[in-house]
């Protein structure tokens, strides 16, 4: 009798210290301040237009719609995130009817080619880590041309000299 005391009581002391914690879930996306909100079917599409039109953006498969809307509630704390939705169109469209105040920063794209383009021209980000070609060439022309002109200048002192 004496032992079931001391275990009811050392339970109650047990309890006693336990701590709530309170949890929504794992924030998937963590500072990315754009992304493309896809699935199974439509990541591979959503990736190849992204890279085609120069975006610099990353594109999340989502597995729910809990998850989903859980990200998008991470919107709104952050001001700078941009979202453009291929999957799980329903779930985001009512997420921005009940939030209007994000409407500029979530967009809705059917899962095709010209509406995923529309969709990140919306945002503006495309061309964002596009440079071209014409950069890096004039960039190589003058860092070679200074160069070349403070190794000729040298040689042609010594020459005279």
């Amino acid at each position: 009798m004496r032992n079931l005391k001391l275990i009811g009581l050392l339970l109650l002391m047990v309890a006693g210290f336990m701590v709530p914690v309170s949890a929504h879930g794992v924030h998937v996306t963590t500072n990315e301040s754009a992304i493309i909100i896809a699935d199974n079917d439509t990541g591979a599409l959503a990736r190849s237009v992204a890279d085609d039109v120069g975006a610099n953006i990353t594109v999340y498969k989502f597995a729910s719609a809990d998850d989903v809307t859980h990200e998008l509630e991470h919107a709104l704390e952050n001001s700078d995130k941009k979202i453009l939705a291929v999957a799980y169109t329903d779930t985001v469209q009512e997420f921005i009817n009940q939030h209007p105040e994000v409407s500029s920063r979530i967009v809705v794209a059917d899962a095709n080619e010209n509406s995923i383009r529309q969709g990140l021209t919306k945002l503006n980000v495309v061309g964002v880590n596009s440079s071209g070609f014409l950069t890096p060439l004039l960039s190589g022309l003058l860092i070679g041309l200074v160069f070349g002109l403070g190794v000729g200048a040298v040689w042609m002192k010594r020459k005279l000299s």
